[in-house]
């Protein structure tokens, strides 16, 4: 229960930090549209609007978060853990549309330059750099290490009653077992939230330079080619982002585990002599999921083996969620 409990912990936190991180973006986005509308600026304007989007990405981020640990139910028996993966298709496709826009609006600004009052562009940038970079921070790391809400969280746990206990003994089997030690694994709405950030941060960098470019040399066309290159840089990570999504929405083989490699490994297991509808695929990122049927050369030796799969794909896929059935022939030498 001590992995499960430290899974908990972690969730509880992932939804600690979403939420200041989104106290703080919000907080800077009603500065920054009082700016824009007090200066006339529609270079703040328009990255208001960037910073609404990436707000609302948070938002979702923050909501898959909590919906994501509501219990397992008769009808979702999985629980809810592909909210996570939902909303990071629709944050994947939101930024998506956004960097379209900010190319197409930097592209017509080209020929039409709008003027900025480039004093108050570079504070306001200012002020959003530091919000970025304090974001980034926060969301740096998934790891517990508050003893206190550790303390808490198992004072809560041992005050639940039995009841609660039992219904959330599946939800909690599946937490304690995910797997987050690789960073291919991470949750994908934190990573998209970082993505986020980090556009708004060297966005920031790009809105600072600019201010300071056009404030000297008052060649206004700086910020149209300030955009198209942060949404040049942006757009390769927001694909990545959206394959992952896409690739777990599908029930595609996770990207760092082999098929062909857990199929070899399950044939050497003593006993088995064929491996036919090997199906791999994530419950969502970091959780994985096998099913399968193995043929043996003798069902007397079903239980041992059975037991020796199951340890081998958790000891070195770290797939726990296998689904076995033992067959004495295989299908394909058409015998019943």
């Amino acid at each position: 229960m001590h992995n499960a409990s430290v899974e908990i912990i972690r969730s509880n936190l992932k939804i600690k930090r979403l939420k200041i991180v989104l106290i703080l973006l919000a907080s800077y986005l009603v500065v920054e549209v009082l700016a824009g509308f007090y200066t006339g600026s529609l270079a703040l304007l328009a990255d208001a609007g960037h910073m609404l989007t990436d707000t609302f990405g948070i938002c979702i981020a923050l909501i898959a978060a909590i919906y994501s640990k509501k219990e397992a139910t008769p009808n979702h028996t999985y629980g809810f853990f592909r909210t996570e993966i939902l909303a990071s298709l629709i944050n994947s496709i939101i930024l998506s549309l956004l960097a379209i826009v900010i190319v197409y609006e930097s592209y017509r600004r080209l020929y039409e330059p709008v003027e900025i009052q480039s004093s108050i562009m570079i504070v306001v940038a200012v002020i959003g750099l530091i919000v970025n970079i304090v974001g980034m921070y926060i969301l740096r790391g998934e790891h517990p290490h508050n003893h206190g809400e550790i303390s808490d969280i198992h004072k809560n746990a041992n005050g639940d009653s039995k009841e609660n206990k039992t219904s959330r003994r599946f939800s909690i089997n599946l937490l304690s077992h995910r797997k987050a030690s690789d960073s291919k694994d991470e949750d994908l709405n934190i990573q998209g939230a970082k993505l986020e950030l980090l556009g708004d941060t060297i966005g920031s960098i790009g809105v600072i330079a600019g201010g300071i470019l056009i404030s000297l040399s008052n060649i206004l066309i700086i910020d149209p080619l300030l955009s198209i290159g942060l949404a040049i840089f942006i757009l390769p990570r927001i694909f990545n982002l959206l394959k992952k999504s896409v690739h777990i929405l599908m029930e595609g083989v996770p990207s760092n585990i082999s098929y062909e490699v857990i199929q070899q490994a399950l044939l050497k297991v003593k006993g088995v002599t064929g491996v036919f509808d090997l199906h791999i695929w994530s419950i969502t990122s970091g959780l994985h999921a096998l099913s399968a049927h193995i043929v043996v050369m003798d069902n007397t030796n079903a239980y041992r083996i059975l037991d020796d799969v199951n340890a081998l794909l958790e000891k070195d896929f770290g797939i726990i969620h296998s689904t076995i059935q033992i067959e004495r022939f295989h299908p394909s030498n058409g015998d019943s």
